[in-house]
């Protein structure tokens, strides 16, 4: 805790990447939210002449119905009912021109000549930069779209087959569009929409704390500290060495993550299934195997401590570029590596971290979890019998 590396790189740096994503997040949500948006409605003689204009106006405006069900479901609005206007009563369209020119509504709905139902926009809304009310007109314009296309269809169907209209089934199917779409779910819990980011920012982080190896491995070589100088001549086997090195940064290293991971959990939200003990073994696994990478940089010869730690952030981050960490097009180089070399996409440190944690949400069962635990397990022993290896190897010309 007295080297300020360790605790920016280990600590504070998860902590700090959480908090901007979320406020990125954030913005990205506000901007995705779909609005109701003042319009005022021109009730005049062609508005009593339409069949069902009201009923749809009322369910864009999240009006309830007959029997308190939704007019809305499986009929006009796109967004799980969600509301799209607001209703400004205006008895023709002159007075509706009237609301919107002096700013109380963003536009009117009328019924045209035709008895199609209709929308006309101010100057300022049509221009406008705010993405919200640009969703808000766009789903608006399909609402209205969908209701004047099935019109139409209804009114081919009586002319042809009047008798058709009579039927109780074909008049409560006029809209519906369940045996077109519905909406359903895979995974027993709703997946927090950026997901991918939070989980691959965890492996980020696991790799960015094996500062702490690096710098504790650093101090047992001879040619660069004097406790480095009283380890090598000290009987103990450097497979003991360097297994209490890494036990050491382990135990630092996983206190933190366990830190960043309890904040993304019950700070940000982003679950886990319901999981939380399974990912808490996830965090020590993820945080035993950047300890041993850490060892493995850490135990390079020839190289100062800064140059190390300097190796640690750039491997880190050209690692992280496969995990989607930053955004689509990182996201689609992944998942091409996947598909197409599933063994390199396997061995990746920060894909296992985030896959690890991907295996607890989407599945329905432990087993992809422990087999990514069995992979990084292996990759655990496999670095620590490499920096074993190196650290037997090296010699030095005096002391």
């Amino acid at each position: 805790m007295r080297n300020p590396s360790n605790v920016f790189w280990v600590f504070a740096f998860p902590l700090i990447m959480l908090a901007m994503l979320h406020l990125m997040f954030s913005d990205i949500n506000d901007m995705i939210h779909v609005d109701p948006q003042p319009m005022a409605v021109a009730e005049d003689s062609n508005w009593g002449k339409a069949s069902g204009a009201a009923q749809v106006v009322k369910a864009l405006a999240g009006e309830q119905g007959a029997g308190g069900k939704s007019q809305t479901e499986g009929k006009t609005t796109t967004n799980d009912d969600q509301k799209l206007i607001t209703i400004k009563q205006a008895s023709d369209v002159p007075d509706a021109k009237r609301m919107v020119a002096d700013g109380k509504a963003k536009g009117y709905l009328y019924i045209s000549d035709s008895g199609a139902l209709r929308m006309a926009l101010a100057d300022t809304t049509v221009n406008s930069g705010d993405e919200a009310v640009s969703m808000s007109v766009t789903a608006l314009d399909y609402a209205l779209q969908q209701y004047n296309e099935t019109g139409q269809v209804v009114s081919a169907v009586a002319a042809k087959n009047h008798a058709v209209m009579a039927n109780p089934q074909v008049r409560s199917s006029i809209g519906a569009s369940d045996g077109f779409m519905k909406q359903v779910t895979v995974t027993t819990i709703k997946p927090h929409r950026f997901a991918r980011y939070y989980f691959s920012m965890l492996g980020m982080a696991c790799l960015l704390g094996a500062t702490i190896s690096i710098y504790l491995i650093t101090l047992t070589q001879a040619n660069l500290t004097a406790l480095g100088i009283r380890a090598s001549v000290s009987p103990l086997p450097k497979i003991w060495q360097t297994i209490a090195t890494l036990l050491a940064s382990w135990v630092i290293s996983f206190v933190c993550m366990l830190v960043a991971f309890f904040a993304m959990r019950y700070v940000i939200g982003v679950g886990v299934a319901g999981r939380e003990p399974a990912a808490v073994l996830a965090v020590a696994a993820s945080t035993l195997m950047a300890s041993a990478l850490g060892l493995v940089i850490g135990a390079l010869p020839k190289l100062s401590t800064r140059a190390k730690l300097s190796v640690n952030v750039i491997l880190t981050c050209f690692l992280s570029m496969f995990t989607g960490l930053y955004g689509t097009g990182a996201m689609a180089l992944g998942d091409a590596l996947q598909r197409k070399a599933p063994v390199i996409a396997r061995i990746n440190p920060a894909r296992q971290v985030s896959d690890l944690f991907y295996d607890l949400l989407y599945y329905d069962n432990y087993h992809p979890f422990f087999i990514g635990l069995a992979v990084m397990a292996a990759t655990t022993v496999v670095f620590v019998l490499i920096v074993v290896a190196m650290l037997r190897r090296q010699r030095y010309e005096h002391l």
